[in-house]
Protein backbone atom coordinates (compact mmCIF):
# COMPACT_ATOMS: atom_id res chain seq x y z
CA UNK A 1 0.00 0.00 0.00
CA UNK A 2 2.68 2.43 1.09
CA UNK A 3 4.72 1.37 -2.11
CA UNK A 4 1.79 2.15 -4.43
CA UNK A 5 1.28 5.54 -2.56
CA UNK A 6 4.93 6.21 -3.50
CA UNK A 7 4.63 5.80 -6.86
CA UNK A 8 1.62 7.70 -7.44
CA UNK A 9 2.90 10.18 -6.18
CA UNK A 10 6.47 10.19 -8.21
CA UNK A 11 4.12 10.15 -11.33
CA UNK A 12 2.00 12.72 -10.12
CA UNK A 13 5.39 14.72 -9.92
CA UNK A 14 6.93 13.72 -12.90
CA UNK A 15 3.54 14.90 -14.56
CA UNK A 16 3.69 18.32 -13.38
CA UNK A 17 7.32 18.93 -14.37
CA UNK A 18 6.62 17.40 -17.95
CA UNK A 19 3.65 19.39 -18.47
CA UNK A 20 6.00 22.69 -16.93
CA UNK A 21 8.88 22.41 -18.77
CA UNK A 22 9.38 25.03 -21.08
CA UNK A 23 12.70 25.24 -23.85
CA UNK A 24 13.13 28.85 -25.34
CA UNK A 25 13.29 28.51 -29.07
CA UNK A 26 14.76 31.78 -31.33
CA UNK A 27 12.66 32.31 -34.79
CA UNK A 28 15.63 31.55 -37.03
CA UNK A 29 14.35 33.32 -40.86
CA UNK A 30 17.31 32.23 -42.65
CA UNK A 31 17.48 28.96 -41.69
CA UNK A 32 20.66 28.70 -40.72
CA UNK A 33 21.01 27.09 -37.84
CA UNK A 34 20.72 30.15 -35.44
CA UNK A 35 18.13 32.05 -34.31
CA UNK A 36 18.02 36.56 -33.29
CA UNK A 37 18.13 37.30 -29.90
CA UNK A 38 15.15 39.60 -30.65
CA UNK A 39 12.99 36.91 -31.31
CA UNK A 40 12.59 34.74 -28.27
CA UNK A 41 9.51 32.12 -27.68
CA UNK A 42 8.44 29.76 -24.42
CA UNK A 43 7.28 26.65 -26.06
CA UNK A 44 6.54 23.42 -24.65
CA UNK A 45 10.12 21.02 -25.31
CA UNK A 46 8.99 19.02 -28.33
CA UNK A 47 10.66 15.89 -30.07
CA UNK A 48 10.45 18.11 -33.41
CA UNK A 49 11.64 21.52 -33.32
CA UNK A 50 9.03 23.42 -35.19
CA UNK A 51 10.10 24.91 -38.91
CA UNK A 52 11.55 28.28 -38.62
CA UNK A 53 12.59 28.11 -35.09
CA UNK A 54 16.02 26.92 -33.37
CA UNK A 55 17.33 26.14 -30.40
CA UNK A 56 20.72 28.42 -30.53
CA UNK A 57 20.40 31.77 -30.70
CA UNK A 58 23.44 34.80 -31.19
CA UNK A 59 22.14 35.59 -34.91
CA UNK A 60 23.47 39.25 -35.63
CA UNK A 61 21.74 39.06 -39.47
CA UNK A 62 18.91 37.00 -39.13
CA UNK A 63 18.20 37.74 -42.85
CA UNK A 64 21.37 35.93 -44.24
CA UNK A 65 22.23 32.37 -43.39
CA UNK A 66 25.84 32.98 -43.84
CA UNK A 67 26.10 34.68 -41.02
CA UNK A 68 25.78 33.28 -37.76
CA UNK A 69 28.13 32.43 -34.90
CA UNK A 70 30.05 29.21 -36.24
CA UNK A 71 30.67 31.21 -39.94
CA UNK A 72 33.87 31.75 -41.48
CA UNK A 73 35.02 35.27 -41.01
CA UNK A 74 35.53 36.70 -44.97
CA UNK A 75 37.24 39.92 -45.90
CA UNK A 76 33.71 41.55 -47.01
CA UNK A 77 33.01 44.20 -44.46
CA UNK A 78 30.64 42.10 -42.49
CA UNK A 79 30.87 40.49 -39.15
CA UNK A 80 30.39 37.13 -40.42
CA UNK A 81 30.50 35.10 -37.16
CA UNK A 82 29.08 37.60 -35.07
CA UNK A 83 31.57 38.45 -32.69
CA UNK A 84 31.39 41.96 -33.14
CA UNK A 85 34.47 42.17 -35.24
CA UNK A 86 34.40 43.07 -38.75
CA UNK A 87 37.23 41.31 -41.06
CA UNK A 88 39.60 40.44 -38.23
CA UNK A 89 43.20 39.28 -39.01
CA UNK A 90 43.29 36.00 -40.67
CA UNK A 91 40.27 36.28 -41.86
CA UNK A 92 39.60 34.28 -45.45
CA UNK A 93 40.91 35.94 -48.25
CA UNK A 94 43.52 38.56 -46.37
CA UNK A 95 46.16 39.81 -47.62
CA UNK A 96 49.74 39.87 -46.32
CA UNK A 97 50.50 43.63 -45.59
CA UNK A 98 54.37 43.72 -44.96
CA UNK A 99 55.39 46.70 -42.36
CA UNK A 100 56.40 49.81 -44.13
CA UNK A 101 57.80 51.92 -42.26
CA UNK A 102 59.16 54.70 -44.88
CA UNK A 103 55.79 54.56 -46.95
CA UNK A 104 58.04 53.38 -50.71
CA UNK A 105 55.41 50.63 -50.84
CA UNK A 106 57.69 47.79 -50.10
CA UNK A 107 58.09 46.37 -46.80
CA UNK A 108 60.17 44.09 -44.58
CA UNK A 109 60.04 40.45 -44.02
CA UNK A 110 57.54 41.21 -41.31
CA UNK A 111 53.69 41.13 -42.00
CA UNK A 112 49.86 40.37 -40.80
CA UNK A 113 47.42 38.87 -42.89
CA UNK A 114 44.50 41.57 -43.15
CA UNK A 115 41.62 42.91 -45.28
CA UNK A 116 42.88 46.49 -45.18
CA UNK A 117 46.40 47.71 -44.14
CA UNK A 118 47.07 49.03 -40.64
CA UNK A 119 49.64 51.12 -39.15
CA UNK A 120 52.94 49.92 -40.60
CA UNK A 121 51.65 47.10 -42.50
CA UNK A 122 50.54 48.94 -45.12
CA UNK A 123 52.52 47.24 -48.32
CA UNK A 124 51.81 44.57 -50.73
CA UNK A 125 55.47 44.04 -51.52
CA UNK A 126 58.53 43.10 -49.51
CA UNK A 127 62.10 43.18 -50.42
CA UNK A 128 63.36 46.67 -49.12
CA UNK A 129 66.74 46.18 -47.48
CA UNK A 130 66.16 49.73 -46.27
CA UNK A 131 62.66 50.99 -44.09
CA UNK A 132 63.95 53.85 -43.32
CA UNK A 133 64.81 55.04 -46.52
CA UNK A 134 61.84 55.90 -49.15
CA UNK A 135 64.19 56.20 -51.88
CA UNK A 136 65.56 52.78 -51.26
CA UNK A 137 63.50 50.05 -52.67
CA UNK A 138 63.31 47.23 -54.86
CA UNK A 139 62.29 49.63 -57.64
CA UNK A 140 64.65 52.10 -57.42
CA UNK A 141 66.90 53.98 -59.52
CA UNK A 142 70.64 52.52 -59.08
CA UNK A 143 72.48 55.71 -58.21
CA UNK A 144 76.52 56.53 -58.00
CA UNK A 145 76.48 56.81 -53.84
CA UNK A 146 77.67 54.31 -52.39
CA UNK A 147 74.22 52.96 -51.19
CA UNK A 148 72.40 49.92 -52.46
CA UNK A 149 69.47 51.88 -53.94
CA UNK A 150 67.67 48.70 -55.97
CA UNK A 151 68.15 46.52 -52.91
CA UNK A 152 69.41 43.78 -55.34
CA UNK A 153 72.83 43.19 -53.16
CA UNK A 154 75.41 45.40 -55.16
CA UNK A 155 76.21 49.14 -54.57
CA UNK A 156 76.88 51.33 -57.01
CA UNK A 157 76.77 48.48 -59.84
CA UNK A 158 75.55 49.02 -64.21
CA UNK A 159 76.35 50.87 -66.80
CA UNK A 160 74.88 54.54 -67.33
CA UNK A 161 74.10 54.58 -63.77
CA UNK A 162 72.87 57.99 -62.70
CA UNK A 163 76.29 60.11 -61.79
CA UNK A 164 78.87 57.72 -63.57
CA UNK A 165 81.44 58.92 -65.17
CA UNK A 166 83.79 57.68 -68.13
CA UNK A 167 86.17 54.68 -66.71
CA UNK A 168 88.91 53.84 -70.21
CA UNK A 169 89.87 50.73 -71.43
CA UNK A 170 93.38 50.14 -69.27
CA UNK A 171 94.77 46.79 -70.74
CA UNK A 172 98.31 47.21 -68.79
CA UNK A 173 97.29 48.84 -65.78
CA UNK A 174 99.32 52.28 -66.38
CA UNK A 175 96.16 54.22 -65.54
CA UNK A 176 95.80 55.66 -68.87
CA UNK A 177 93.31 54.25 -71.89
CA UNK A 178 92.86 54.40 -74.99
CA UNK A 179 90.51 56.44 -77.40
CA UNK A 180 87.08 56.72 -76.71
CA UNK A 181 86.88 52.89 -75.41
CA UNK A 182 84.86 53.44 -72.28
CA UNK A 183 81.96 52.72 -69.97
CA UNK A 184 79.86 55.04 -67.90
CA UNK A 185 80.57 53.61 -64.55
CA UNK A 186 80.56 54.42 -61.14
CA UNK A 187 83.95 52.94 -60.36
CA UNK A 188 86.02 50.72 -62.12
CA UNK A 189 85.04 47.49 -63.74
CA UNK A 190 87.78 45.17 -64.76
CA UNK A 191 90.09 46.70 -67.35
CA UNK A 192 87.70 49.66 -67.71
CA UNK A 193 89.76 51.26 -64.84
CA UNK A 194 91.42 54.39 -65.89
CA UNK A 195 89.99 57.84 -65.21
CA UNK A 196 92.60 59.65 -68.13
CA UNK A 197 92.72 58.73 -71.65
CA UNK A 198 95.61 58.89 -73.87
CA UNK A 199 97.68 56.16 -73.83
CA UNK A 200 99.46 55.70 -76.85
CA UNK A 201 100.49 51.76 -76.28
CA UNK A 202 98.15 49.61 -73.93
CA UNK A 203 100.37 46.69 -73.98
CA UNK A 204 103.44 48.44 -72.04
CA UNK A 205 102.85 49.73 -68.42
CA UNK A 206 105.56 52.34 -68.54
CA UNK A 207 104.75 54.13 -72.02
CA UNK A 208 102.05 56.84 -70.72
CA UNK A 209 100.98 60.29 -71.20
CA UNK A 210 103.81 62.15 -68.95
CA UNK A 211 106.10 59.09 -68.41
CA UNK A 212 110.18 59.74 -68.27
CA UNK A 213 111.41 59.81 -72.08
CA UNK A 214 114.50 57.29 -72.28
CA UNK A 215 116.32 57.09 -75.98
CA UNK A 216 115.01 53.85 -76.61
CA UNK A 217 113.01 54.82 -79.86
CA UNK A 218 109.73 54.75 -78.44
CA UNK A 219 107.40 57.64 -77.85
CA UNK A 220 106.98 56.61 -73.99
CA UNK A 221 105.59 60.05 -72.82
CA UNK A 222 102.87 60.06 -75.55
CA UNK A 223 103.26 63.43 -76.74
CA UNK A 224 104.03 61.89 -80.43
CA UNK A 225 107.94 62.68 -80.67
CA UNK A 226 110.37 59.54 -80.33
CA UNK A 227 113.15 59.99 -78.51
CA UNK A 228 113.17 64.08 -77.45
CA UNK A 229 115.92 63.45 -74.80
CA UNK A 230 118.76 62.01 -76.29
CA UNK A 231 120.63 61.65 -73.10
CA UNK A 232 118.60 59.67 -70.98
CA UNK A 233 118.89 56.48 -71.40
CA UNK A 234 116.88 53.22 -71.05
CA UNK A 235 115.73 51.84 -67.35
CA UNK A 236 117.89 48.49 -66.88
CA UNK A 237 115.85 45.29 -67.47
CA UNK A 238 114.65 43.81 -64.30
CA UNK A 239 116.53 41.29 -62.71
CA UNK A 240 115.12 38.50 -61.32
CA UNK A 241 116.64 36.94 -58.22
CA UNK A 242 117.90 33.93 -58.02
Amino acid sequence: MILTKIFISVFILGAFLSASAKCVLFADRDGDGFGSEKAVFDYDCPDDIPIGYSRKGGDCNDNNRYVNPKAEELCNGSDDNCDGIVDPENAKDCNRYFTDKDYDGFGTDGYRCLCVSDGDFRALERGDCNDTNPKVHPEAREVCNDVDDNCNGEVDEGENTAGCRPFYRDSDGDGFGVGDDSKCLCKPLGIFRAGKTGDCNDNNPVIYPGAYEYFDRLDNNCNGIIDENPGNMPPPPHRKLP
